[in-house]
């Protein structure tokens, strides 16, 4: 657990990204109602980017003395920053998910969920006995078994989720280069028990179909949520193979 001296560093990088969606808030209704003038905005983005430099820092600091959340967020950092020009696109990931993976070795149950959803390759390849993920899969469930160690700093924003947010193309708002922008980047803020049903649903999914577990795991996500968007129709193939079981 972390100590007081790491919770206050990272209670200050909170402060200063609170402080920044607020200014980020205002410029969105100014740019909206289209009140934005571009010397304001240039003077707004100025300050927000030398926010974003200094909330980083206390990150890192925080992470760098063990805080899994802070290296979550880092993660988070990285991972969205894989896609902007300059960037090499899998050295970017490959950090947010060593990242992710030291967030969940610390115990925080979102990293372990995003590692299984973002960081292996192997079940696109249908390679479901491949180490890592076998890996990944135990650590999620284990995570999952146990109580998290930072149950108190949920919501965590999720650039991702399968049950909670909707895949959709990014709109492209004439006009509004700030709200295209937020259609790209934001982030859905889970609790505790969505990113438990996230989990269920990943091991569901990333777990043979027409064996006991999936169908065990899937049963799980529906007594956390009955809010889960299912994009991969789980119930429907769950259903169907337990129909082709034998003796049914």
């Amino acid at each position: 657990m972390p100590n007081a001296e790491n919770e206050a560093v990272l209670q200050k990088a909170m402060d200063i990204a609170e402080d920044n969606q607020q200014r980020l808030e205002q410029l969105l209704e100014q740019e909206q109602e289209q009140q934005l003038q571009k010397p304001a905005l240039a003077q707004a983005m100025q300050q927000i980017a030398q926010n974003a430099q200094v909330y980083e820092s206390q990150l890192h600091k925080a992470s760098d003395a063990g805080h899994g959340v802070a290296s979550y967020l880092l993660a988070n950092l990285e991972e969205n920053r894989k896609t902007l020009s300059g960037h090499d696109y899998q050295a970017q990931h490959n950090k947010a998910c060593a990242l992710y993976q030291s967030a969940a070795d610390q115990g925080l149950l979102a990293a372990a969920v995003i590692l299984l959803r973002d960081c292996e390759t192997a079940y696109q390849r249908f390679k479901l006995n491949d180490p890592e993920l076998l890996r990944l899969r135990a650590q999620l469930l284990k995570a999952l078994e146990q109580a998290d160690s930072y149950a108190k700093h949920y919501p965590l924003p999720a650039i991702n989720s399968f049950c909670f947010k909707p895949a959709h193309i990014p709109e492209i708002k004439q006009g509004q280069p700030l709200a295209t922008l937020k259609s790209l980047y934001a982030p859905v803020l889970l609790n505790l028990e969505q990113f438990r049903a996230d989990g269920y649903y990943l091991l569901a999914l990333k777990s043979s179909l027409d064996g006991s577990t999936a169908p065990d795991y899937f049963h799980k996500v529906r007594a956390l949520t009955a809010d889960c968007l299912d994009p991969m129709s789980l119930e429907r193939m769950i259903d169907a193979a337990e129909q082709k079981a034998p003796g049914l």
